[in-house]
């Protein structure tokens, strides 16, 4: 059971990386909508995260108790990336890709915590 967690947190988290470096057109698919941006950005690492600390700590209940509790922090990381994606909160400017922040114009739907562009925007109206 835990290497069919990690494989699903492996196959989950190249997935990601694959969109999130948007090298083709097919792996931009997600920008552009609030849901899926949300998706790529928060929800489906944090799940990657979850899933990956869950095979390591199921080692605490067969016995290996020195090294399981080592994936409590990526767990808690994993929770908390999932969780600020479902609430739809501002994404720091460091976290989203700086293809998408630049190809973002009308399309990339997820707010920037900082990003005055949106601001700047209305004012020029």
């Amino acid at each position: 059971m835990s290497a069919l967690l990690v494989v699903v947190a492996v196959a989950l988290l190249g997935f990601v990386v694959w969109s999130r470096l948007g090298r083709t057109h097919a792996a931009r698919w997600w920008v552009g909508d609030r849901l899926q941006e949300s998706a790529i950005l928060f929800w489906l690492p944090g799940l990657a995260l979850v899933l990956a600390a869950t095979a390591g700590l199921r080692g605490y209940d067969d016995g290996a108790n020195t090294g399981a509790l080592a994936f409590v922090p990526l767990l808690i990381v994993g929770l908390v990336v999932s969780l600020w994606g479902g609430l739809f909160l501002p994404a720091p400017r460091w976290y989203v890709p700086r293809w998408s922040q630049e190809a973002r114009a009308p399309r990339l739907q997820v707010r920037i915590i900082g990003d005055r562009r949106k601001s700047q925007r209305r004012s020029a109206r």
